[in-house]
């Protein structure tokens, strides 16, 4: 997870976006990548660039329109319908992370206690404090995206036999 630090280190301070693309590249590579859901917003040409070159090993499309994009400015109901069942899960025990004493952890923990509840006409989305807010909830964002492509893909019942654990990564 890349994140802008605190005080005068955050000067400046831009995501590597090569970093990026080489994690989403090593991670194709490394594991059976079925889907892979990442948001658009201002990342629409690595998106576009993801979407071209692994379309045809990902069993779920993000969207009609994008093998990985997802834009969340839209599809209200269906990420509403998400973040209840994520919810869900986690109270249930059934969604678990890497802990506190990990950093992605660390972060993940402060994203989900920055994320603040936003009922809507379909039930209960999240978003920041205000749209200003610098409290981020994007490591919540992204598990989000990773679990509704992991629910879609069993949802489907078009998932490749594997060896492997099952495990949900996002990065």
């Amino acid at each position: 997870m890349w994140e802008k630090p605190d005080g005068p280190a955050g000067n400046g301070w831009e995501v590597d976006r090569q970093a990026v693309d080489g994690v989403v590249r090593n991670a194709m590579e490394r594991y059976d990548v079925q889907a892979m859901f990442a948001d658009v917003a201002l990342w629409e040409s690595y998106v576009d660039a993801w979407s071209e070159e692994f379309r045809d090993r990902l069993v779920i499309k993000a969207s009609p329109h994008s093998a990985v994009g997802r834009d969340m400015r839209g599809g209200l109901q269906e990420l509403t319908l998400a973040n209840e069942r994520l919810v869900a899960a986690v109270e249930d025990g059934q969604v678990r992370h890497v802990g506190e004493d990990a950093p992605l952890g660390r972060t993940l923990r402060r994203h989900v206690l920055n994320a603040r509840r936003r009922p809507n006409r379909y039930g209960l989305s999240f978003g920041k404090v205000n749209r200003e807010s610098a409290h981020k909830v994007d490591a919540y964002a992204a598990t989000l995206l990773a679990d509704l492509a992991r629910h879609r893909l069993i949802e489907s019942g078009r998932t490749r036999p594997s060896e492997r654990s099952g495990a949900v990564f996002f990065f």
